[in-house]
């Protein structure tokens, strides 16, 4: 049987191509995973217990496609950190995990960012001054990303241990403090900014889509 060797000393054998029964592979696997536990707790205590590591932000698929009304449904425009009409915006899944940590006995918790998606309103065509202010914009928020993922791996775990739950719920805690740069980068003045850009244009070009946006008027 064809396999491969799971861990130095657990010494077990997995098939890479299904020849026993179903019963049989599960029981090998529980064994295994048995096996390396018991590997785990055989582990001296890690000098540091806890660490925090983040992978890359890559760069974002660029969407030109939705204008800013499809945008004001994706995009809050009211509430903290909302700077009202949306020109463009980065969305992106952030996931937090911890596991044990490899060589000693400690956790790692790891933050993800999965399939980042860069937005620039259709109404401002590529080429156009507009369209390259609204891009610098939000790859200014791509930045902030990775410097965020640059400090969460400096994050220091402040208590000598604690539980998986307990590091995750700190982990997120500290993750909220430090997405606060990008509230702080939309504020009032960079929103002024944008929109007295490229000599008017930008105002000019969103005037079409908050005439839609506006409420009917009552008659009589």
């Amino acid at each position: 049987m064809l396999g491969h060797r799971v861990g130095s000393s657990c010494g077990a054998i997995l098939p890479t191509k299904v020849q026993t029964p179903m019963r049989s592979t599960l029981t090998l696997l529980l064994s295994i995973v048995a096996c390396l536990h018991a590997q785990a707790a055989s582990l001296q205590a890690c000098d540091e217990p806890v660490r925090f590591s983040a992978g890359w932000f890559a760069d974002p698929e660029v969407d030109n496609a939705k204008s800013v009304a499809e945008l004001r449904k994706l995009v809050p425009t009211s509430g903290p950190g909302s700077t009202g009409t949306p020109l463009g915006h980065v969305v992106v899944e952030t996931r937090l995990a911890s596991m044990p940590q490899a060589t000693c006995q400690g956790l790692v918790v790891r933050l993800d960012y999965i399939k980042p998606v860069l937005r620039v309103a259709s109404e401002f065509q590529p080429g156009s001054c507009a369209y390259a202010r609204v891009m610098d914009h939000e790859l200014t928020h791509v930045r902030i990303h990775r410097d965020i993922a640059r400090q969460f791996r400096e994050l220091r775990y402040p208590w000598a241990a604690g539980s998986a739950a307990a590091v995750l719920a700190y982990a997120r805690q500290e993750l909220d403090r430090l997405m606060q740069a990008q509230v702080r980068f939309d504020s009032p003045e960079e929103y002024a900014r944008n929109h007295s850009a490229c000599g008017g244009d930008i105002a000019r070009l969103l005037r079409p889509a908050a005439a839609s946006a506006a409420p009917p008027q009552k008659s009589g």
